[in-house]
């Protein structure tokens, strides 16, 4: 077993439910660290996870993210659920079950979670912080149909009333910035004229 967990409490816990769910710790790779997960799967993977698991048929290994960072610590059993839920995964794997959440927090893994927590399942809904979203920062108009987009980030997109795929006839165009480093704040919104 490969484990880059520094925190204490995330150790003792995952060895607590590795014995309880009767898992092979010989193939299984644990760490809280986003990159090393993203490192270990070849690909990115969402900030906004509280945890993870994946199986790697070409190693034949489980790999598993405790993401301390998304877990609310304030909710007593925040941590244990969280640990409980992904290693839930892997035994499910193992068991030949390969079915994915239904949907988080309602479905039959939460289920199997307050079972072996005790956790209500109002406190498995509720053992992640909420998700914080870029606030909307430019607003982008349509140079054929005059339709307005607003976006988070700055990038070159086509109109999607105008054409189903990029097309560049459509590219839209920046029509103001909202909220900008610079304190160039636009005055008027050109989309409500």
């Amino acid at each position: 077993m490969l484990v880059d967990v520094p925190d204490d409490e995330t150790l003792r816990l995952l060895h607590h439910y590795l014995n309880a769910l009767l898992l092979p710790t010989d193939r299984l790779r644990v760490t809280t660290c986003r990159r090393t997960f993203s490192a270990w799967l070849g690909r990115p993977i969402s900030s906004s996870l509280g945890g993870a698991y994946a199986y790697r048929p070409r190693s034949d290994e489980h790999v598993v993210l405790i993401n301390l960072d998304r877990i609310d610590r304030s909710q007593p059993r925040a941590l244990e659920i969280v640990v409980a839920e992904e290693l839930i995964h892997m035994r499910d794997r193992l068991d030949g079950d390969l079915r994915r959440h239904a949907r988080h927090g309602y479905d039959r893994v939460a289920h199997r979670v307050a079972a072996l927590t005790g956790a209500t399942l109002a406190e498995i809904r509720s053992c992640l912080r909420p998700v914080q979203r870029r606030p909307i920062r430019y607003l982008y108009v349509c140079p054929e149909c005059g339709r307005c987009t607003p976006r988070r980030v700055r990038g070159t997109w086509s109109c999607r009333w105008c054409a189903p795929t990029f097309d560049p006839r459509f590219v839209l165009r920046l029509a103001a910035r909202l909220d900008s480093d610079e304190g160039d704040t636009a005055t008027s919104d050109p989309c409500t004229s």
